[in-house]
């Protein structure tokens, strides 16, 4: 483990989610839901025309297999059936069966169904409606929040949160750094063994900064072969060995493709994020940043300066240029 990288620093990896997961789930989900509705229907009826028939019919329980019950007992992905939403609506899945089978029996028995059990009745559907509400709409939000390709944040997902982390910077008055990142020559990996190729060193690259970025640092596929980092708490003096040590790191990931080992570095480049600017422009200055180390031989580091604007700049870290295969 890295010196400047304590372990109650390190992000814990999340269980995988993945685009094949998501549709995956979706289509097992939905019509697991449309039966369930189906099946509320069908006890609001019964109970309403107290059908003894019909409460007898719906007493027959199909088991845990059965629609939705079927869903929770065979979803098998680990970031799911962690969620809050998933766990709550899985209790109060089993509470609607509990509390509908006690009504039907009710109505088979001759007995008058009183006020608050048909009362506490909806009140569990209504939550179990809202808790499944809530879940589909945050698979959905992961879906489109996260690159499908990577697993990383889409830039999409990452501007909002670096919004609120310029806003808790102008409050504290504390140091966040942005971090550009761009694959050196990557193109020729593209044209050298094709997408395919790209594909697993981009996986590659950001499955690295995934373990070594720290907890509460973020990360983004920010376009193409570029990434940006965001590092709360670290001035761009504090960020440079943080940022140093995952360029030392990526120069040295080797990439299986094939029968072919594949190399790759990149260069970096770091900016505070300043509170009295947009959030664009300290954007911009870390991308002049990390165009300077590209101009200066890749592979390496820069901290961005007045120097740093097109056409200047002198390394504060680097290295020396690594092959690729």
């Amino acid at each position: 483990m890295s010196a400047d990288l304590p372990q109650g620093d390190r992000e814990v990896p999340p269980p995988t989610f993945s685009l094949p997961d998501a549709e995956r789930i979706v289509n097992r989900l939905a019509p697991s839901l449309h039966a369930h509705r189906l099946w509320i229907q069908q006890v609001h009826s019964a109970l309403v025309c107290r059908s003894v028939e019909s409460c007898r019919e719906l007493n027959r329980d199909p088991g845990p297999h059965g629609d939705l019950g079927g869903w929770f007992l065979e979803e098998s992905n680990e970031f799911i059936r962690r969620r809050p939403e998933y766990q709550e609506a899985m209790h109060q899945y089993a509470e609607v069966r509990t509390r509908a089978r006690a009504l039907c029996g009710a109505v088979e028995a001759g007995r008058a169904i009183a006020r608050p059990e048909y009362e506490a009745f909806a009140e569990a559907t209504s939550r179990l409606d809202k808790n499944l509400e809530a879940l589909v709409k945050e698979l959905w939000d992961l879906l489109r929040n996260t690159d499908p390709l990577t697993g990383i944040a889409t830039r999409h997902a990452l501007l909002p949160r670096l919004q609120e982390e310029h806003q808790r910077v102008q409050r504290s008055g504390g140091a966040t750094s942005l971090c550009m990142v761009d694959l050196d020559h990557f193109k020729v990996v593209n044209d050298s063994w094709g997408h395919h190729a790209g594909d697993a060193v981009l996986e590659a690259v950001s499955a690295y900064f995934r373990r070594n970025l720290r907890r509460y640092d973020q990360v983004c596929r920010y376009g193409g072969e570029e990434f940006l980092l965001v590092l709360p708490n670290a001035g761009p003096e504090q960020a440079l060995p943080i940022v140093d040590r995952l360029r030392r790191g990526i120069a040295a990931l080797k990439v299986p493709f094939g029968s072919e080992v594949l190399r790759v570095t990149a260069s970096f480049g770091i900016a505070p994020l300043l509170p009295g600017e947009p959030v664009a422009a300290s954007i911009e200055r870390a991308d002049f940043a990390m165009y300077a180390a590209k101009r200066d031989g890749r592979n390496r580091l820069h901290v961005w300066s007045e120097n740093s604007s097109p056409g200047a700049g002198t390394p504060l870290a680097g290295g020396s240029e690594r092959g690729r295969r």
